[in-house]
C-alpha cells in the first residue's frame, strides 16, 4: 500500500510542475495545452494510485481512471506534436543553436 502513496505524491509533485510549466507559457496555445493535458493525466494517475492505496480493488472506477489517463497522456503527445509542426518550439531551438555556436567558439578559441 506504501508504494501506491509514494507514486501517487510522485505523480502529484510533477502535475504541479508541468500546470506551472502551463502558465508560462502563455503565446503557445498547442504547447500549453500539451502540459495541461499531462498534468491532467498524472492527476488520473493519482487518483487511481489513491483508491489502491485507500484499499480499494480494481474495478470499473480504477479501470475508467486508467482509460483516461492514457487518454489525456495520448491527448498531449498529440498537442505536443502540434506543437511542434507549428513551430511553437522555434525559440528553444534558437537558443540551443546559440548555445552551441558560443560553446564551439569558447573551445576554438582555448585549441589555439
Amino acid at each position: 500500500m506504501e508504494g501506491y502513496v509514494v507514486r501517487a505524491l510522485i505523480a502529484l509533485l510533477l502535475a504541479v510542475f508541468l500546470f506551472v510549466r502551463a502558465r508560462a507559457t502563455t503565446e503557445q496555445p498547442h504547447r500549453r495545452r500539451a502540459f495541461i493535458l499531462a498534468a491532467a493525466a498524472l492527476l488520473a494517475f493519482v487518483a487511481y494510485n489513491g483508491t489502491l492505496a485507500a484499499g480499494g480493488t480494481v474495478g470499473p472506477l480504477q479501470v475508467g481512471l486508467a482509460i483516461a489517463g492514457m487518454a489525456l497522456f495520448v491527448g498531449s503527445i498529440v498537442s505536443l506534436l502540434f506543437s511542434w509542426r507549428y513551430g511553437e518550439l522555434r525559440g528553444e531551438r534558437e537558443q540551443l543553436a546559440a548555445a552551441v555556436r558560443e560553446y564551439r567558439e569558447q573551445h576554438a578559441k582555448h585549441d589555439e
